[in-house]
């Protein structure tokens, strides 16, 4: 099986995908539990649903980046996991606005 195969299908678990985020770091892993509460979701549901949504929907060159950074790791599945939440957990981190 494939890493990033091996990710998606592992980390669709929310068990799974908690004790991984947890694995990455403690900053990491509040930010992805701070992400979560703001959907009303636990931190592996939202670890969960966001690598299924990535398995479903990333594109050939996506996968080839993904392979990129997993190549010659320590830990390839913790740094493919943190590379699929990442972009989800800075979206809800943006700030709005100021109102004038």
């Amino acid at each position: 099986m494939c890493l990033i195969a091996e990710v998606v299908h592992s980390c669709s678990h929310e068990k799974v995908a908690h004790a991984a985020v947890a694995s990455i770091g403690s900053d990491f892993a509040g930010k992805v539990q701070a992400t979560a509460t703001t959907y009303g979701l636990s931190m592996g549901a939202f670890a969960a649903q966001t690598v299924t949504q990535f398995g479903r929907t990333c594109g050939g060159e996506e996968k080839q980046a993904l392979r990129r950074l997993m190549k010659g790791a320590d830990q390839p599945i913790l740094i493919a996991l943190e590379h699929i939440l990442r972009p989800a957990v800075e979206q809800a981190f943006v700030q709005e606005p100021a109102e004038a």
